[in-house]
């Protein structure tokens, strides 16, 4: 559910593009109900959260924490000033330890930095000084966060 995120913000110019064409359905969904979009991707990520073991699933929530941490990373480097990068790069570092800290400590940090995240992501709206993204990606993955947040939540307290 992640990696989708950042496929589309990385591929925002090309999209957009073809977008203005009608050549790219999807990431036209995508912009037209990004919230909707957001909450749909990560409820179809609950069949393989459920496949998965307890231990793998929190694993998996880990890793997709350490890297969504990252993607604004990209977003400030493609157009982003030095102090944008730096700051992205800050916090990127702080979810990528909320990871390892889910991982080596507690799952239950996972979850709560996803809802962190979303935050950041809404942080990062059109007249934010921080690094310029898409106006559909902060409710797209903001929702993505929070719902992921709440389906890791509940699957893993029934598991409890």
């Amino acid at each position: 559910m992640f990696p989708l995120c950042l496929a589309l913000g990385q591929a925002n110019a090309m999209a957009s593009k073809r977008a203005a064409h009608g050549s790219s359905l999807m990431v036209n969904i995508f912009v037209r109900s990004p919230a909707s979009s957001g909450a749909f991707v990560a409820v179809a990520m609950t069949p393989l959260l459920l496949l998965l073991s307890t231990a793998r699933s929190e694993q998996f929530a880990a890793v997709l924490l350490a890297f969504i941490g990252a993607i604004y990373v990209g977003f400030g480097l493609q157009t982003g000033t030095r102090t944008q990068i730096i700051t992205e790069w800050t916090v990127a570092l702080g979810f990528f330890g909320a990871a390892m800290v889910g991982l080596w400590v507690t799952p239950w940090i996972v979850p709560a930095a996803y809802v962190v995240h979303g935050f950041w992501d809404y942080a990062h709206h059109q007249n934010s000084r921080l690094a310029p993204i898409p106006s559909w990606y902060p409710p797209l993955c903001a929702v993505l966060d929070w719902v992921a947040a709440a389906i890791l939540t509940i699957i893993w307290g029934l598991r409890a």
